[in-house]
């Protein structure tokens, strides 16, 4: 009693499940897409389009890192990744945030600055793949840079693929290590299937 503690400041695994750590939102982000363009490439896979892979700055202080490189780079699709709440802890509400779990598998979210055709297509991708997935819907806007990027110039199609998390914004952030390579897969599948010139904002 009275004694100062504080947690190990390193990533750890937990029970093989689990990465826990300070920070995992968003560097897990990272993680993922540098994963997704290693696969790309030690697969030797020649995609028919243009692929930038961005890790964006000041996401947590405006998205101001997603609005510039939107702005210049005028992408016809942007496929974010970004965590979001597991929702089984305390405190949470179901009713407003959805159930959401970790090692549920990826989250993909539907709301005005996501565009149902990706998302439909994303989707697609996930059932053909056979890749568990979970939904999630939002009011307004998604709070990551996808609303950045879907409302860039004229306006980019974008999705949003969340990682669930929980403890967001402590010392023991928690993601799912099976949830992560889902995401990955997801991601990877996704490019693999996609054709230059597609256009989903005209889709019917």
């Amino acid at each position: 009693m009275g004694c100062v503690i504080t947690f190990e400041d390193e990533l750890t695994e937990l029970n093989d499940r689990y990465f826990v750590g300070r920070a995992l939102d968003n560097r897990v982000g990272g993680f993922m897409i540098a994963e997704v363009a290693r696969l790309l490439k030690e697969n030797q896979v020649t995609l028919p389009y243009t692929l930038y892979v961005v890790n964006a700055v000041q996401e947590e202080i405006g998205l101001r890192g997603a609005e510039m490189i939107a702005r210049r780079l005028k992408a016809d699709v942007a496929i974010c990744t970004d965590v979001t709440h597991d929702t089984t802890s305390p405190r949470y509400d179901k009713k407003e945030q959805g159930d959401l779990r970790c090692g549920g598998g990826p989250v993909l979210c539907y709301g005005p600055a996501v565009q149902n055709n990706l998302l439909d297509f994303l989707i697609g991708v996930a059932e053909e793949k056979e890749i568990a997935f979970q939904r999630q819907a939002v009011s307004r806007s998604t709070g990551t840079d996808t609303d950045s990027f879907a409302y860039a110039a004229e306006g980019t199609a974008s999705a949003l693929i969340s990682l669930p998390l929980k403890y967001m914004h402590t010392t023991v952030e928690t993601v799912s290590k099976q949830d992560v390579q889902a995401v990955i897969t997801l991601m990877y599948e996704t490019l693999l299937k996609l054709e230059s010139g597609q256009d989903f904002r005209y889709l019917s």
